[in-house]
């Protein structure tokens, strides 16, 4: 696991940056698979924001690459704007060169959401996902894989813990419910993933973030399974690397 300590924000993003740029180009070590893992959340949205800059200054091209989300509430109509595959098309797929057919994501309006999860998963399998982009909640999920989530896990239905809610009310209108629900990738899903980069920031997360990579690996922190895979970059602002003893 490669720990590396961003003296900002806008540091951090251009080191994802760098790390996404390197895997679309195929400049990168590995497979050559194309296939890319993406996340949501508010650090993602600073990755995506300079991966964007990158690709209208000519720096950077998408084409060939297939996307995957990690998970998407349910119980939001379609076209929510908070949908992560609405959330994800607004901030970055639409400003670049991924055509629309190459986005894929669980589709929680389907009426079988146990077929649904089969799906999914096999789609995400077959494409083998060459770099997988994560956060991290503040109670250590990854992707929405709540503590207690086995290691074994595939995509599934989930419910979301209080907390999970509760960190996620902001990105809602004051009226609107919170989803309750959610298809994710299970911890497995993730792990099959050649390469894994994490984001995170703040001091909202640097609990989470200490138990992850030193911690021992449980699934009451389900993030700390990242310490049984290869091939994993951490990018950190000093806040959320803070608890850290080697910071």
């Amino acid at each position: 696991m490669r720990i590396v300590v961003c003296e900002d924000p806008a540091i951090l993003a251009q080191q994802a940056a760098d790390l996404v740029t390197r895997f679309v180009s195929g400049s990168g070590s590995g497979s050559g698979s194309r296939a890319l893992g993406l996340a949501t959340g508010k650090t993602t949205e600073d990755l995506y924001r300079e991966l964007v800059s990158r690709y209208q200054r000519g720096k950077v091209s998408f084409r060939g690459v297939t996307a995957f989300l990690l998970d998407e509430y349910i119980g939001l109509k379609t076209g929510d704007p908070n949908n992560f595959r609405s959330v994800v098309c607004h901030s970055f797929t639409t400003h670049v060169d991924i055509g629309s057919d190459s986005l894929s994501s669980p589709n929680p309006q389907a009426s079988d959401l146990c077929s649904e999860c089969v799906r999914y998963e096999r789609k995400v399998r077959t494409a083998s996902i060459g770099l997988q982009i994560l956060g991290i909640g503040s109670n250590g999920h990854v992707a929405f894989n709540e503590p207690g989530s086995s290691f074994d896990s595939v995509t599934r239905v989930v419910d979301l813990s209080d907390q999970t809610q509760a960190d996620n009310a902001h990105f809602f209108p004051p009226n609107q419910i919170i989803p309750t629900q959610a298809i994710t990738q299970g911890i497995a899903t993730i792990l099959a993933a050649e390469e894994l980069l994490l984001l995170a920031c703040g001091a909202a997360k640097a609990d989470a973030i200490a138990q992850t990579i030193e911690g021992p690996v449980t699934a009451n922190v389900p993030a700390s399974a990242l310490q049984l895979h290869p091939k994993v970059t951490v990018l950190l602002n000093k806040e959320a690397a803070k608890n850290l003893n080697r910071n």
